[in-house]
């Protein structure tokens, strides 16, 4: 089945770059017959990135502005939930299909309106749910409609996956405005599965559990079962967000056999009697399960390898049923499209979804968010500009400048999801941009002092200049022309090569260029520093210069990645052999240098190396983690040449696949992390008169024990 019945190529548009946006991109691409033309978000810069990232020549900030300069075929709806409604039924009205990322609408009502419009425009309307074209769920589907299952008597629907956001944000968005939200934002992924396979329920209950508090008085509930029947068949669907073991699968037991989709490690398994004696039969069934499992496991590496290497276009498996899913789409879009996509089931996932939130019996939120309009003015005229404020660092700043009399003004996004703690402190709050130099000139009327703490973030060297680089530039002159009196720029130690220990490291040291070449995070901190030290020099730029070590306490992520590297929750890969002792410092502590450098004079054009006196290695760290959480976790030692010849692989993978950011690896990234080095704060002593804590036991108290038992939720201390 072709895809377009006319030679000229499909035009298609996306709205939204949030992180699926990327796997509809992806997707796209591989469909000869279909062009991106545009790309469409709220944010400038991120519409640019993204159109820079995927070649789209063109993007947009404005969706009505896109719609009526490009010539459109089909527009993919990749935004919150809470908008599906209104923006495709802009996109409809302007006589263009669209494709909508699940949810199909938040609301059932939006979702009959929705297709009656589609309807009277003779337009088409796709949802994707992400999960219904796993080839492992598809041979789950035709073995029950083959009847091989049998009558179909259980099915088990599980997503046990924590939800990141609960940790750290962003809390403005519309997933966590209510606690239901989450029935219309994740849920759908099962609650599709449930009525593909066997229709709506005839009743429910339902049971919410685990309730959090969030900043602004927002509420959350991390576990939720759904128990139901249709017929004589029983159903459960049953969802964890907290930290855990992931497992996302749909099991279907039936008179002739049982059925298993794991999505996670995109395996199917069925199970079914052999002609055999019963011990015969239970060997042979073991095996069979043994061998299919080795095959698909086989399979699915072979993919990831062959894909990365630019040999096949399967991917990886979450990758291959999105692009399946858009395939589809493209395939029967002039036709009846698969039911897997079309509006029927997608209204009936969001029928599902308002009943099990009618049904679920959940008390009124205690507390109800402020809006920043309500919030007390401040308590002191803002001299002070913090840029960062509401991250690890920069909420332990904003307190000591505080206590230490200033008046604090804070720059964030979305003010509305300031931490309550911060807001109680009567500092004023300022909506702002890190990358919209407008949003700040705003901000710096009355300021003396400016804290950049913000970071930029990306896949590739291109991502963060355009997201770090650049802006730091344009932040510089506004201090310059605004006559702000000192600007502090908090860089970081990774810029560092520390893998020889006859070295001590002091701020004449220079950043390692095999570093900076695969790491580019480190590659911005040091071009910011070059950046704003040129500026001192040739512009009079009052910039002070400050490189925190590993940073530890209240509020901080115990799986630091200074520590270890996790690539799971369970699983920690040591930098070396975990015995070298580590540049740790207190969050305070380093709080607590940068507000004495407000009144130290003549330390422009200065830097400062921030830790405390070695005394902790990263086992040791571990152990306390350990001790602490009660948890034992896998501790694997490290090989800086293992590391190297491990990127040497990866390299030359993705060296055939011609990756543009693939990097040739650097063994001293490798060997540096292992913190062989001595970092010496001796200027910061010096020059500063800061003292950071350097007693063990008080360093392990504040720095791991603490912020392990908040973190875990434990009082064990």
């Amino acid at each position: 089945m072709t895809i377009n019945n006319s030679s000229h190529p499909i035009a298609v548009a996306l709205l939204g770059t949030g992180y699926i946006a990327d796997y509809h991109a992806k997707a796209l691409r591989g469909l000869p017959q279909v062009s991106v033309k545009a790309v469409c978000d709220l944010n400038n810069r991120l519409a640019k990135q993204f159109s820079e990232r995927h070649g789209i020549p063109k993007f947009y900030t404005d969706l009505a502005d896109m719609l009526s300069s490009e010539s459109l075929d089909v527009v993919h709806i990749l935004t919150p939930p809470n908008i599906h409604y209104k923006t495709a039924s802009q996109v409809l009205a302007a006589g263009v299909d669209v494709f909508i990322e699940k949810p199909l609408c938040s609301r059932l009502s939006d979702c009959q309106s929705l297709r009656q419009q589609a309807d009277e425009v003779g337009r088409r309307i796709g949802v994707s749910h992400n999960f219904l074209y796993f080839p492992a769920y598809e041979k789950l589907v035709s073995d029950i409609r083959d009847g091989r299952l049998g009558k179909i008597d259980q099915i088990d629907i599980v997503w046990n996956k924590e939800l990141g956001q609960l940790q750290g944000g962003p809390f403005g968005s519309w997933m966590l405005q209510g606690p239901k939200n989450i029935l219309f934002e994740v849920a759908p992924h099962s609650f599709a599965h449930l009525v593909h396979l066997i229709g709506l329920p005839d009743s429910i209950s339902v049971e919410a559990r685990d309730r959090i508090e969030l900043p602004r008085g927002l509420e959350f509930y991390r576990k939720w079962e759904v128990q139901g029947w249709q017929g004589n068949t029983s159903i459960r669907l049953r969802f964890s967000f907290i930290e855990g073991y992931s497992e996302h699968y749909v099991q279907v037991r039936g008179s002739n056999a049982s059925a298993f989709v794991d999505f996670e490690n995109n395996l199917y398994v069925c199970e079914a009697h052999t002609p055999n004696m019963l011990d015969v039969d239970r060997f042979l069934r073991v095996l069979n399960i043994a061998k299919a499992s080795t095959i698909q496991a086989a399979s699915t590496l072979s993919n990831f390898l062959l894909t990365t290497a630019k040999l096949s276009k399967v991917g990886e498996p979450f990758q291959h049923s999105i692009t399946r899913t858009v395939e589809s789409f493209y395939q029967t879009r002039q036709e009846k499209l698969d039911e897997r996509i079309n509006a029927n089931t997608g209204e009936a996932a969001v029928a599902l979804a308002e009943w099990v939130a009618r049904t679920v019996q959940l008390p009124e939120p205690a507390n109800i968010a402020t809006p920043i309009s309500e919030v007390v003015p401040p308590l002191r005229p803002s001299n002070v500009l913090v840029l960062g404020g509401t991250g690890f660092i920069g909420q332990a700043l904003v307190h000591k400048l505080h206590e230490a009399g200033h008046g604090v003004r804070l720059l964030c996004r979305d003010p509305n999801s300031c931490p309550a703690d911060l807001r109680n402190l009567g500092i004023e709050l300022a909506k702002g941009d890190f990358n919209v130099p407008e949003s700040i000139a705003a901000a710096l009327d009355g300021i003396e002092y400016f804290y950049h703490l913000a970071r930029g973030s990306g896949q590739n060297w291109n991502d963060y200049y355009n997201s770090d680089v650049k802006p730091t530039h344009e932040l510089a002159k506004l201090c310059l022309s605004h006559g702000v009196k000192r600007l502090f720029y908090t860089s970081s130690i990774a810029i560092y090569y520390a893998g020889s220990r006859e070295t001590t490291i002091t701020e004449a040291t220079r950043p390692h260029s095999g570093i900076l070449r695969v790491a580019p995070y480190a590659r911005a901190k040091a071009e910011n520093e070059q950046l704003l030290m040129q500026m001192h020099r040739e512009q009079g730029l009052p910039v002070v210069i400050f490189r925190p070590g590993i940073v530890l306490g209240p509020g901080g992520n115990p799986r630091h990645l200074g520590v270890a590297n996790w690539p799971y929750k369970s699983v920690c890969q040591l930098w070396g052999n975990g015995n070298n002792k580590l540049p740790i410092v207190l969050v305070e502590d380093v709080a607590d240098a940068l507000v004495k450098a407000i009144d130290v004079p003549g330390i422009e054009g200065e830097s400062y190396n921030l830790a405390s006196q070695p005394c902790i290695t990263a086992n040791d760290y571990l152990n306390e983690l350990e001790a602490v959480s009660g948890l034992k976790f896998s501790r694997v030692e490290g090989s800086p040449l293992k590391d190297y010849l491990q990127g040497l692989v990866k390299w030359a993978v993705k060296s055939v696949g011609r990756d543009p950011n693939v990097a040739f690896p650097s063994y001293a990234d490798s060997e540096g992390r292992s913190f062989r080095a001595v970092f010496s704060f001796s200027k910061a002593q010096q020059q500063l008169g800061w003292h950071p804590i350097q007693d063990r036991q008080v360093l392990i108290d504040k720095g791991i024990r603490q912020p392990v038992a908040e973190f875990i939720g434990t009082t064990q201390v």
